[in-house]
């Protein structure tokens, strides 16, 4: 597997990476809707939900992927009440419909409202 220099990661020191790919696969950690640089959220869960679309799609092209190859996620959203602008969101900015699961759970960071880690297979076009 490659690992592709992808930073900042949300906490100093964290123990995994951002992305990690070989010629078929592409696995990207939990991504959450914020300027990792101003570590910063965007505001709402609709925003939140778009932002976080945004850095998945650069680091799946930094693995040589697009959203479009994504083939499975894993949805954490902070509260139900955050749930129907997230699906939103995703019906409008995802191009695909992959395998999916999510859930009502709590995010390290308490602030944020969405967070997805996905699989991308390159040769899939969903």
């Amino acid at each position: 597997m490659h690992i592709p220099v992808i930073t900042p990661l949300p906490f100093a020191d964290a123990p995994y990476s951002r992305a990690m790919f070989d010629d078929d696969w592409i696995f990207v950690s939990g991504t959450l809707g914020m300027d990792y640089e101003a570590h910063q959220l965007a505001g709402g869960a609709a925003a939140q939900t778009e932002l976080m679309l945004r850095n998945i799609e650069r680091y799946l092209a930094t693995c040589g992927g697009t959203l479009r190859n994504i083939v499975n996620y894993t949805l954490i959203v902070s509260a139900h009440e955050h749930l129907p602008a997230v699906m939103d969101a995703l019906r409008k900015h995802l191009p695909c419909k992959p395998t999916g699961t999510a859930m009502i759970a709590g995010i390290a960071i308490p602030e944020a409202c969405v967070e997805m880690q996905v699989i991308a297979r390159k040769s899939h076009q969903g």
